[in-house]
């Protein structure tokens, strides 16, 4: 039963949690340690993916059915977990924050896709609320602060129109200063140093290895300390 809270109440979390989605709009490749106050112009890099399992290709067709949308790009599902949603992508990092997937204005919004992303990219990054009052969707993240938790709860699948991804996770860690986490158009060298980067921040050693393979970053709010971000980070296996 999720609890009660007041559309005021919330709003000042979202507008917590905006800094960061909202990523203006220059942001440079190397060192970057205020994203949030650049602006961010660049554009997401596609690259071909070979994958063998298709999975249910059918089921973003019929989110975009159901929810009256062709925003919708993926489903996002996190086995044994309460995570299996619809992934719009909107025209920027706004909208979705505050609009569900079918696009009625609701202060929960949805979980989406960074609007510089395809779901086919070599690394993608995925946004969703969360709240110390309320049950939203990616509340549940905050078990993975636990390394127990995370023993048993490492897969995360995202399925687009005609591919299913599968990610395992590799770093669990909490952003404060440094939202490095949200560059995308890097070299090669500089994507590997990258990748490297997030596996070290990890609270713990997830024992899963990194080199240079495509990777997934789940990202909601956190609370302790406070105006800081979770993130989960996979990689495509």
């Amino acid at each position: 039963m999720k609890k009660k809270i007041t559309i005021i109440t919330l709003s000042g979390i979202c507008i917590i949690c905006m800094g960061l989605l909202l990523i203006p709009q220059d942001v440079e490749k190397q060192n970057i340690k205020e994203i949030a106050k650049t602006e961010d112009k660049i554009k997401a890099e596609e690259i071909k993916e070979e994958v063998i399992d298709t999975g249910d290709t059918n089921i973003v067709n019929s989110y975009q059915t159901q929810y009256n949308n062709t925003d919708i790009v993926a489903e996002l599902e996190m086995p044994n977990t309460d995570i299996k949603t619809p992934i719009p992508k909107g025209t920027d990092n706004s909208f979705y924050l505050n609009h569900l997937p079918d696009k009625s204005e609701s202060y929960l919004g949805s979980i989406f896709l960074d609007f510089r992303n395809t779901p086919d990219d070599r690394k993608i990054i995925i946004y969703g609320h969360n709240s110390p009052n309320i049950d939203t969707i990616f509340h549940g993240l905050e078990q993975y602060i636990n390394y127990d938790y995370y023993t048993t709860h490492q897969d995360i699948y995202l399925q687009t129109e005609t591919r299913k991804y599968h990610y395992k996770i590799f770093s669990v860690y909490i952003a404060t200063s440094n939202v490095s986490h949200v560059n995308i158009n890097l070299t090669e060298e500089e994507y590997k140093r990258h990748l490297e980067w997030i596996k070290n921040e990890s609270l713990y050693d997830t024992g899963v290895d990194i080199n240079g393979e495509d990777i997934i970053i789940l990202q909601t709010c956190y609370y302790n300390p406070a105006n800081s971000y979770l993130i989960i980070a996979g990689k495509k296996i």
